[in-house]
C-alpha cells in the first residue's frame, strides 16, 4: 500500500483580494427596482403569458393541458 501520510497537508485556497463581503446595495434603489417590477407593461404581461400558455399546451393530449 502506498504510503499517504506525506501528502496529508490541508488544501489552501487563494485569498482574495478587496473587502471580504460586498457592499449592501442601497435599500431605497431596491424599494424602487421592485416596485418597476411590480408595475410593468400590464399589456406586455399579458401578452407574454398567452405565448407561454400556448407553448406549455401546445404538445400536450386533449385531456392533460395545463391551461384550458
Amino acid at each position: 500500500m502506498p504510503d499517504t501520510t506525506k501528502d496529508d497537508q490541508p488544501l489552501q485556497l487563494p485569498r482574495h483580494q478587496g473587502p471580504q463581503s460586498p457592499s449592501k446595495p442601497d435599500p431605497s434603489a431596491l424599494a424602487k427596482l421592485l416596485d418597476e417590477w411590480m408595475h410593468g407593461d400590464e399589456t406586455e404581461q399579458r401578452e407574454t403569458f398567452e405565448v407561454l400558455r400556448r407553448s406549455l399546451d401546445e404538445d400536450r393530449p386533449e385531456g392533460y393541458k395545463l391551461f384550458s
